[in-house]
């Protein structure tokens, strides 16, 4: 072999391995622009929420695609199969539920995943521990990274609420990071797939810690979704991928973040053009001689505290700054700044500031057109006081 080739080879290496060991340890000069991170799963939620979903049980017969014995004396036995990933069926969380002579209601986790429930121990039907994971049940599942499919260990919450079966992945993303010799760590959860164990609709990270101390709990305004900038000191990384089951991290280095349009706190705010349910149609671009309050509120499943949220805020701050409420509504209620997001003329101010149906998080809009701040609506008396001062 000749020099030249030995030295290209040489090359290769020493690049592969810092690229590996980068990768491994999370360690990164502030002079690299492109950030692959490993993370580990963390049991619990950490300062996120808990989120979960409603089981449906069924008969058992042609249920599971292996033989099962039923443990005695286990009668009026239900299943579920639960996908770890919901575009795959390449493996699943298998449970069910019975009835002892007692008439209590248990259920079988198959948690270490051998199709056989007669190892496993029965654990009796309790209200569900929002705020707890003491209760949590350790699973073990095949699951893909995009490449190759991998065993995983992780947690599940199982239990009841009024009169449904709730079910969630107990677990968050965690990362440490480090930028030269400064640390960070950030958590990373996906509530839509709250049900399994990937991490691709739609993922969020967060800062947990650095120089300036750990946050106990995590705002709506701490979340940053895939396309937005996550600050780490002076610098900004866009949230950039995800693989499937969570296991690496992308983040790509920003340095433009001030010229950048969204929805994110810091970021010049997209205008829009609505007509409101009196008829009026307004351009936001022609109402910065005030901040804007962007209300969005909501009646799914009975919820009256995100429209009263809306009233008391349009009752104090309306005389300093615009109030603009979005929702859908059955009757229009004649108002000018209240938006029918059932009328199609409004659909941009829709897919900017709304985003889902039952939406109630409300974006301050300063008068340089930034997002000041984005909240729960109901939280605004912890908020608003500060960023519009009477």
């Amino acid at each position: 072999m000749n020099l030249k080739s030995t030295v290209l080879i040489s090359i290769f290496i020493i690049g592969f391995v810092e690229v590996f060991c980068q990768e491994m340890t999370n360690q990164f000069s502030s002079e690299t622009d492109t950030l692959l991170i490993k993370t580990n799963r963390i049991k619990g939620f950490g300062g996120f929420n808990f989120g979960g979903g409603f089981l449906e049980f069924q008969d058992t017969t042609n249920l599971f695609n292996y033989p099962i014995n039923l443990p005695k004396p286990l009668t009026n036995v239900l299943g579920i199969r639960i996908p770890v990933d919901f575009k795959s069926e390449l493996d699943y969380i298998d449970i069910i539920k019975g009835q002892l002579p007692s008439e209590k209601v248990v259920m079988i986790v198959d948690q270490n995943n051998n199709h056989s429930f007669m190892d496993e121990t029965s654990f009796s039907l309790q209200p569900i521990d929002w705020y707890s994971s003491e209760n949590s049940i350790p699973v073990t599942f095949l699951v893909s990274n995009g490449v190759e499919t991998g065993q995983h260990q992780s947690w599940i919450r199982i239990g009841s609420w009024n009169s449904d079966i709730i079910y969630g992945r107990d677990e968050y993303l965690s990362a440490s990071i480090f930028i030269d010799d400064k640390n960070f760590e950030v958590g990373i959860i996906d509530q839509p797939l709250s049900g399994s164990f990937t991490y691709g609709l739609n993922p969020e990270i967060a800062l947990l810690s650095s120089e300036l101390g750990k946050k106990d709990s995590i705002k709506v305004n701490d979340l940053i979704k895939k396309g937005e900038y996550l600050q780490l000191n002076d610098f900004y990384f866009k949230f950039d991928s995800i693989n499937n089951n969570g296991s690496i991290l992308r983040l790509v280095k920003e340095n433009s973040f001030d010229t950048k349009t969204g929805i994110q706190v810091g970021m010049l705010a997209p205008e829009f053009e609505f007509k409101s349910t009196a008829g009026d149609i307004v351009n936001t671009s022609n109402l910065h001689d005030k901040p804007i309050i962007i209300a969005n509120s909501c009646a799914c499943g009975g919820d009256t505290k995100s429209s009263q949220a809306y009233f008391e805020i349009r009752e104090i701050y309306q005389t300093n700054a615009y109030v603009l409420r979005l929702d859908s509504f059955s009757e229009n209620q004649q108002d000018n700044w209240t938006i029918n997001m059932e009328d199609e003329f409004n659909k941009d101010s829709d897919i900017m500031y709304r985003r889902e149906y039952c939406s109630t998080i409300c974006y301050v809009i300063g008068q340089n057109q930034r997002i000041l701040d984005k909240f729960m609506i109901t939280d605004w008396q912890t908020n608003l006081p500060d960023l519009l001062k009477n």
